[in-house]
């Protein structure tokens, strides 16, 4: 068997020196927003026992599983809303709206590819014990927000509702194993599953049409307004009506032109009962961020409380990022500053004032000369140049 020693296992990966810079920079400029809208970061543990994710139902072959020495199943974390409903239920006081943030390496094992692998990183929050459409509004503000801190320009929100997609199972008197099958098929975006689902069960005339465009309910108000239209039971309109209320705030934050709808959204995450969404950004065939409401977890913890929050993944802003000039800023430092001989001392007292004005500086670790000190900044990856002679 060929050794192992200077290989990374399965779905993992270095992150050199100046990608490591842009990452840390992304995670910063969203961890300080995440602080200026009054959301306190915590930390759980890598692992739990495999009973905390069961009581949210998020077990699966992805999973990560090993035993300790006491023979308890553990499970490296898969996502961070499972542990801070724990940690919500077991060490704060639940009777409180919780806002709390997180930046985290999380464990699935997937097919690695770009903008996916075994393990990567996610920075998110969320709000526990905040109920109603001004909870999902301030959530749904504050993601556009962190987008924008991390760097991104180009991007857009599509918003959801649970409730809009069960109304319409319901309506259509399919059963429940009919209901998930509807729900698999719209993640896997399966046009032709939808089909036969229609075609298999007697679906009112009034629906049929909305079944076959599920996954085309793309639009803005004025797909909430022909929604309103049509032969929908309580349920349906319900949501449709959450998404206007909470799209109503949203102007009032002035985010209104990154948020859209789609009413065939839903997420792999089972937990979800209300408003969720997924953001995108250009030339990307994958979703960078990704929440919404999720009322029924606390449940599980003997806390019934509402709850909403989202989580952004790291990884997939850098790839975006990486693709703009802008980003090419992130990955130098301001100044190279090169000596001559017997000018060491004065080079450090340069590097101090600079450093202390704000300035990342790369010092020369010898004396060299000034036409030495030019090809150095430029393996070094510095903006500017100073000499000290």
């Amino acid at each position: 068997m060929a050794s192992k020693l200077l290989q990374v296992p399965y779905g993992t990966r270095d992150i050199l020196p100046e990608n490591m810079r842009l990452k840390r920079k992304i995670e910063n400029n969203i961890a300080e927003t995440f602080t200026k809208w009054g959301y306190s970061e915590v930390q759980t543990p890598t692992f739990e026992y495999l009973d905390t994710f069961s009581a949210s139902g998020d077990i699966s072959e992805s999973n990560f599983k090993f035993l300790d020495r006491n023979n308890n199943i553990l499970m490296l974390r898969t996502d961070m809303t499972t542990p801070i409903a724990r940690l919500v239920a077991t060490r704060l006081d639940a009777t409180n709206v919780n806002r709390l943030s997180y930046r985290a390496q999380l464990f699935r094992y997937e097919e690695a590819q770009v903008g996916r692998q075994c393990e990567f990183t996610q920075a998110g929050i969320e709000m526990m014990g905040g109920a109603g459409a001004a909870a999902d509004a301030e959530v749904l503000a504050l993601a556009v927000n962190a987008l924008l801190e991390a760097g991104l320009k180009d991007f857009t929100i599509s918003m959801g509702q649970i409730n809009f997609i069960e109304g319409l199972t319901e309506q259509a008197k399919l059963t429940a194993a009919q209901a998930e099958t509807v729900k698999q098929y719209l993640i896997t975006k399966n046009v032709v599953g939808l089909e036969e689902v229609i075609n298999e069960n007697n679906i009112d005339e009034s629906l049929t049409d909305i079944f076959k465009e599920l996954l085309f309910l793309h639009g803005g108000e004025e797909l909430l307004a022909k929604m309103r239209q049509k032969n929908l039971n309580k349920k349906s309109l319900a949501a449709i009506e959450n998404l206007q209320e909470i799209y109503d705030l949203l102007k009032i934050y002035g985010i209104e032109k990154y948020i859209t709808f789609d009413l065939g959204l839903i997420r792999d995450m089972e937990y979800y009962t209300g408003m969720l969404f997924e953001g995108f950004t250009a030339h990307m065939g994958y979703s960078i961020i990704g929440g919404g409401r999720y009322d029924s977890m606390m449940t599980s913890f003997g806390k019934p409380l509402p709850a909403t929050g989202f989580a952004i993944g790291i990884e997939r802003i850098m790839l975006a990022l990486e693709r703009l000039e802008d980003a090419k800023k992130i990955l130098e430092f301001d100044v190279y500053l090169g000596y001559a001989e017997e000018k060491l001392a004065a080079a450090i007292n340069k590097c101090n004032e600079l450093r202390a004005a704000g300035k990342t500086v790369c010092m020369a670790v010898a004396p060299e000369s000034k036409e030495l000190a030019k090809e150095t900044q430029t393996k070094q990856k510095c903006r500017n140049f100073e000499y000290m002679e």
